[in-house]
């Protein structure tokens, strides 16, 4: 499977820790925030290659991240697919920077798609093995109880079969209460779509945007995802990622 993820933007909430470095290299525990996906990825022996997308600007920070991560993964391949982009007014969003790491890195199966500033805590092989065993879009969804935290999120409407019938991207007022965290499996036919959206909503961003889309058009399926996840969306919360990465492995 191909895994390609999103860490092309600027991270203006985090400024100014985000000034000369981008935010999935942002130390967590002493190491990247990234490589925390990373190494439950690697493990599953399931990913390759794995592709991440940056910016122009920070380039060079994922070279070098990229080298490193290579000696101490050596089985797997990691591309990098640079936007070009050097400012956060220049950026491509998030949807656009997908459509141009499949069109640079071209695949025949599903691929993963995750954004590199969010940290998991749920059973990540059992995910990867629904995608493989009935192949099909496949997203993740938890119940969510706190409104707040439904409105900074990608929230589903599920239908029979657990068929996405809706889905809003970060909804003022949310539909329901399953969050969808930026971790989705799409098929080679949907991703072969991106274009067809992107004419006809040139300025979308989010790859939630995507989605919210495509479940009109394909079948896109939900996961219940049984854990946590912790997004690293300000400064307040890089600072207490590392504090919540203790107490989920405390209980695990």
């Amino acid at each position: 499977m191909r895994a390609i993820l999103l860490c092309a933007g600027f991270a203006t909430r985090l400024r100014p820790l985000t000034d000369d470095r981008p935010k999935p290299l942002l130390p967590v525990r002493g190491r990247p925030l990234v490589d925390d996906l990373v190494d439950q990825l690697v493990a599953t022996g399931r990913v390759d290659p794995l592709v991440v997308v940056t910016n122009g600007r920070f380039a060079g920070h994922f070279e070098a991240w990229r080298d490193a991560r290579a000696r101490s993964s050596p089985g797997l391949t990691f591309d990098l697919v640079n936007d070009g982009a050097l400012d956060n007014e220049s950026r491509l969003g998030a949807v656009r920077d997908l459509a141009l790491a499949v069109e640079a890195c071209p695949g025949d199966g599903p691929t993963l798609v995750a954004a590199g500033d969010n940290l998991f805590r749920f059973d990540l092989p059992a995910f990867l093995d629904d995608c493989a065993v009935r192949p099909r879009n496949l997203i993740l969804a938890y119940r969510e109880t706190d409104p707040a935290r439904l409105r900074r999120s990608g929230v589903a409407v599920l239908g029979p079969g657990r068929r996405v019938e809706r889905f809003l991207e970060k909804p003022p007022d949310p539909p329901g209460d399953r969050a969808c965290p930026p971790l989705y499996c799409f098929e080679p036919q949907a991703l072969a779509r991106l274009s067809e959206f992107l004419d006809s909503e040139p300025d979308a961003d989010p790859p939630g945007a995507f989605l919210a889309w495509l479940v009109d058009r394909e079948p896109v399926f939900a996961h219940e995802m049984r854990g946590s996840r912790f997004d690293v969306g300000s400064v307040e919360a890089y600072r207490a990622a590392e504090a919540w990465l203790d107490a989920q492995d405390a209980d695990a």
